[in-house]
C-alpha cells in the first residue's frame, strides 16, 4: 500500500521492553526476579524488547503492507534543547542495562530487514521523524508511530499519528462506537489521531496547538516548565480564542488588566490567570521552543522517497532470527 510509516524506534522499543516482563514488580524493586525470566540468548543477550518489537514490525507488515517505511532513534539526551534549557528531560533515570544493551541488536535486526533508519547527534527521534513527514507527506499518505504526545503536532490531512496508549480501545469505542471486527485498521493498544478526532480529545484545538498548550501547561514527562500556576481550565478558553501563546500575549500587552480580566471571565474562566501569565512569559515562550519538533532538518534534506521503501530481505533478516534464537520467527525460504 503507498503509505510511509514512521517509527519511533525508542518508544517501540521500551515499549516492548516493559510489555513483556512484570513491569510492576521491576518498578517496585523486584529487579533480581524479574530480571531472572528475561529472554535472553544462549550467550546472555537480552532480547525481551527485540523480540517485541520485532513481532510488531511483522504484523505491521502483514496487515498494513506499507510500501516505504522508516525507524528513527534518539542518540543520547544532550540535544539542542538542552542548550535552550540544560534542566530538560534531566529528571529521567538512567536506561536500564538490560533494555540499552537491545538497541544496537534492533538497530542490527532492521539493517537485516534492509529498513532504513535515522539518528543524529543533537536531534531527537522526534525531530527526524517530523522532517521525514513534512519533506514527504504532499507524496505519501504518511502514519507515525509513537507513544510520545509530542507528536500530535505533526498531525494534518495528509499525516496521521498512530499513539500507544492505554486508553486506545476506550478512544476508538467513544469515538467510533461499536465497529465492525477488522474496520479499524491501526495496531492494537495504538489510537489514531486525525484532524477529526484530535479536537474531540483536546477540547476544540487543532493539532498544532499542542505547542502552545504545553507552552504554558508545560510537560512533566520532558521537564519543560510552562507557566507556573495556569491550568487546563484557563489555557484551554485562552487557546480556542487566541489561537497561540503569541497571540495572548499580545492581548495582554494592549489592553490594561480590568479589560482583560473582564474578557477572560466572558470566556468562562472564574480565576484570572492574567498575574501568571505576565510573570511566566519568557518561560511560556521558552517552553513553547522545547515542544516544537523540528522539522527541517539539513541532514534529511538529500533523503528520497525511494531510499524508504520497504524490500524484506528473507534470508538476511533469516540468518540475524538464527542469530538471536527466534526460531519461531524463521520462514522457509520460498
Amino acid at each position: 500500500m503507498k503509505r510511509l510509516i514512521l517509527i519511533d524506534g525508542n518508544s517501540l522499543l521500551s515499549s516492548s521492553f516493559f510489555g513483556s516482563m512484570d513491569s510492576a514488580a521491576w518498578y517496585k524493586g523486584d529487579k533480581d526476579k524479574v530480571r531472572e525470566k528475561l529472554m535472553k540468548t544462549s550467550a546472555g543477550q537480552y532480547t525481551n524488547a527485540v523480540l517485541g518489537m520485532t513481532k510488531i514490525l511483522l504484523k505491521i507488515f502483514k496487515e498494513q503492507n506499507p510500501e516505504y517505511m522508516a525507524v528513527a532513534w534518539d542518540v543520547n539526551r544532550d540535544t539542542f534543547r538542552r542548550k535552550i534549557f540544560p534542566e530538560y528531560k534531566s529528571h529521567r533515570g538512567d536506561t536500564a542495562d538490560e533494555l540499552r544493551s537491545q538497541f544496537p541488536v534492533m538497530r542490527d535486526v532492521l539493517d537485516a530487514m534492509g529498513i532504513a533508519q535515522f539518528r543524529y547527534e543533537g536531534f531527537e527521534a522526534d525531530d527526524v521523524i517530523g522532517s521525514l513527514s513534512k519533506k514527504f507527506e504532499t507524496e505519501v499518505p504518511v502514519f507515525i508511530m509513537t507513544k510520545d504526545q509530542d507528536a500530535l503536532q505533526l498531525v494534518t490531512e495528509n499525516t496521521r499519528v498512530w499513539l500507544n496508549t492505554s486508553t486506545a480501545k476506550d478512544k476508538i469505542s467513544e469515538f467510533f462506537g461499536d465497529l465492525p471486527k477488522g474496520a479499524y485498521n491501526v495496531p492494537s493498544n495504538y489510537f489514531e489521531f486525525t484532524p477529526e478526532t484530535f479536537p474531540f480529545y483536546y477540547k476544540g484545538l487543532s493539532p498544532i496547538q499542542i505547542i502552545d498548550l504545553k507552552a504554558v501547561e508545560g510537560d512533566k514527562s520532558d521537564f519543560i516548565p510552562g507557566v507556573s500556576g495556569v491550568g487546563e481550565k484557563a489555557i484551554y478558553p485562552l487557546l480556542n480564542e487566541f489561537k497561540t501563546v503569541e497571540n495572548i500575549y499580545e492581548y495582554i500587552e494592549n489592553n490594561d488588566e480590568k479589560t482583560a480580566k473582564e474578557f477572560f471571565k466572558e470566556l468562562g474562566i472564574k480565576r484570572s490567570p492574567l498575574k501568571n501569565l505576565k510573570e511566566g512569559k519568557d518561560m511560556a515562550f521558552m517552553s513553547k521552543k522545547l515542544a516544537t519538533i523540528k522539522c527541517d532538518m539539513e541532514q534529511l534534506q538529500e533523503v528520497t522517497l525511494d531510499s524508504l521503501e520497504v524490500n524484506i530481505d528473507q534470508e538476511k533478516m533469516n540468518e540475524k532470527f538464527k542469530e538471536l534464537e527466534f526460531n519461531s520467527l524463521i520462514k522457509d525460504k520460498k
